[in-house]
């Protein structure tokens, strides 16, 4: 067996460690010593001498900051590329290079795909069977939000070692990162919309009369945009989130206007 191959036993033991990569989290360097302990048991077996090894750990001790899903396809190339430099071609200048090169748009993927497309979706659906009173909702978060963050984990890994520099090129030809970005934009604006309507209640009782015929404004609110006014709510929070208001702020407004709408009866 060559000493300088990684076997499939050794890459399901990165897997499992790859899950520690944000365990000792430091605004130093961030994710550095959780990517370095995933992949100490290999530079331990490509580097004979002590200072070899301590000069590859040094290596990958700098500031590291990624997304922590997305950490996995950088360690199966960053491995690819050890496992070069330990046969003989001189590549150790490059690995760190290319793992901050990486970090960065993978970061913005992770942040997308994971953060902000798929854990609110299953969310969203779990919340909804919870609210109706079934026990189902949290136990199918859990199964489907594990089968997507161990299968992308695990496979993910793999292809990064398969792949190795070549990865990189896949990327810039496909222009991956920036249709990923888009395409999970676009479903979270969808998950955002279905939840405001379907999470949100505000109405107003208001009522005129026109002769004998009532027109009642949450019927004539309703028949030009269903749910404007939560809508509206969400459209303002965000608007004042972005003027930089406090969170903490913004709820202390809606439990006030809430309150006093309520006992004027403009809204329910």
């Amino acid at each position: 067996m060559d000493e300088n191959k990684v076997t499939p036993k050794e890459l399901k033991s990165m897997f499992w460690r790859s899950f520690f990569v944000m365990a000792t989290i430091n605004y130093e360097r961030f994710q550095s010593l959780g990517f370095t302990f995933v992949l100490a048991p290999i530079l331990k077996k490509f580097y004979k001498t002590d200072s070899e090894r301590a000069e590859a750990l040094k290596r990958h001790m700098k500031m590291y900051n990624s997304n922590p899903f997305m950490a996995n396809p950088i360690l199966g190339t960053v491995v690819a590329l050890e496992e070069k430099n330990a046969a003989g071609e001189d590549v150790a200048d490059s690995i760190n290079s290319i793992k901050v090169g990486l970090m960065g748009p993978f970061a913005g993927i992770g942040d997308s795909l994971f953060w902000g497309t798929i854990r609110p979706i299953l969310a969203g659906i779990a919340a909804g069977l919870a609210l109706n009173g079934s026990i189902l909702g949290p136990i199918l978060f859990l199964i489907l939000w594990n089968i997507f963050n161990f299968g992308f984990r695990y496979y993910s890994l793999n292809y990064g070692y398969k792949m190795g520099i070549g990865m990189l090129k896949n990327i810039r030809e496909s222009n991956l990162v920036q249709k990923i970005s888009e395409g999970a934009s676009v479903v979270g604006l969808m998950v955002l919309g279905v939840l405001v309507a379907s999470w949100i209640r505000i109405e107003t009782p208001l009522q005129f009369h026109a002769g004998k015929q009532v027109m009642k404004v949450q019927e004539i609110l309703d028949g030009i945009v269903p749910s404007m006014l939560p809508l509206i709510a969400t459209l303002l929070l965000v608007y004042f989130l972005k003027k930089g208001t406090k969170p903490n702020t913004l709820l202390l407004w809606i439990f006030i206007i809430s309150f006093a709408a309520g006992a004027f009866g403009i809204l329910k």
